[in-house]
């Protein structure tokens, strides 16, 4: 999966893998995981326990769900929400490798409505990865996704979650990493359509069988972070359900739903959601408070709150924006400079030279 991007270089990022130069990001996730989300992966996790003796009563317990909601399509549930389910069930399981590997393996394409749809029917599996990456927020992922090419030339993405609370972090990122290749076979059913090289874990265990049969490949554990690595080749594979019309029809609604979330995930994502309306960033603080109806000192005090400020998330939103400005070959360095809020594009240069170091 792909979605948003990541660190950026000075010159914009070819679209074929041929001219991509190495250790290069090429896309990551940059919205927040305290997110809603539909019920649907809280249900997975009921319905896995309850095929293992444990209850549903007692996954739900403290996460103010019910069983009715885990079938209303409507329902949103926070990640609070979920997490409190998580950590039920890492209790009522064990905390043991594998067990997000069990859990990861059920989370199909079709458990991510408009998304799963849209990954199907993209032209290419890194436009599976840029759209996946980019509408993160659709998904149930906590995990901070990066992808890029190795020195090796291979793709390889990566899985943090270090502002996860370190009970259930590995659950969470097995689960994650597992979801995405469940979701990758989905779309290429082939045996040998995935060319997985190697699986990384960051977390201490052993290789067993949960691990092999599931991912048909030896995992090393212990590493420096979680990833997966493929073979390069496979960003320019052509899914086999590729459609363009559906696929233009799929980003407008997730698009949609992008927006409706982050319009729901605290004060700062209310300032994300409004930088990324604009159609120039050229904004103060002062202006987005008056259009969100706060004093500009309560607004700054609600940022702090959430652990932010201002100016990180401007630079966030511009650094997002500009990367698909960028991958637009059509628009003048001008008009970029204009859309982000700069008076001329040696400000983005240097801009985007201080991204790159942070």
């Amino acid at each position: 999966m792909t979605f948003g991007t990541g660190a950026l270089d000075d010159a914009p990022l070819p679209s074929t893998l041929g001219g991509t130069s190495t250790n290069r990001v090429i896309a990551a996730t940059t919205d927040p995981w305290d997110h809603p989300r539909t019920a649907v992966s809280v249900a997975i996790m009921c319905e896995w326990a309850a095929e293992h003796g444990i209850p549903a009563e007692s996954l739900l317990r403290g996460s103010h769900l019910d069983r009715d909601s885990l079938t209303d399509v409507e329902a949103l549930v926070e990640a609070s929400q979920e997490m409190a389910v998580i950590r039920n069930l890492v209790a009522a399981a064990g905390d043991r490798p594998g067990l997000g590997v069990d859990l990861g393996r059920r989370y199909h394409l079709t458990a991510y409505g408009y998304l799963g749809y849209l990954l199907a029917a993209s032209a290419t599996v890194r436009d599976t990865v840029e759209h996946g990456l980019h509408f993160a927020i659709l998904t149930f992922a906590f995990s901070t996704m990066t992808a890029r090419i190795d020195s090796g030339h291979r793709y390889v993405l990566a899985f943090e979650a270090r502002d996860v609370p370190e009970d259930i972090r590995r659950f969470v990122v097995e689960r994650d990493l597992t979801a995405v290749v469940q979701i990758q076979r989905d779309t290429f059913p082939g045996p040998d359509d995935v060319p997985l090289l190697e699986i990384r874990l960051a977390d201490e265990g052993a290789d067993d069988a949960v691990h092999r049969d599931h991912f048909r490949l030896p995992v090393s554990f212990g590493a420096g972070c979680s990833e997966i690595v493929y073979d390069a080749a496979y960003l320019d594979q052509v899914p086999p359900m590729a459609n363009a019309h559906t696929t233009q029809l799929m980003v407008a609604q997730c698009e949609r739903i992008r927006a409706e979330r982050l319009h729901r995930t605290g004060v700062a994502a209310r300032v994300r959601a409004h930088l990324l309306d604009r159609s120039s960033l050229d904004l103060t603080l002062e202006d987005v408070a008056q259009h969100l109806h706060y004093a500009p000192r309560t607004l700054r005090r609600h940022l702090e709150h959430e652990g932010t400020t201002f100016r990180t998330l401007l630079d966030e939103v511009r650094r997002s924006v500009a990367e698909n400005l960028l991958r637009a070959r059509t628009i003048s360095h001008s008009e970029i400079a204009r859309r982000l809020g700069y008076q001329d594009w040696s400000s983005v240069v240097r801009a985007r030279r201080r991204w790159r170091r942070t």
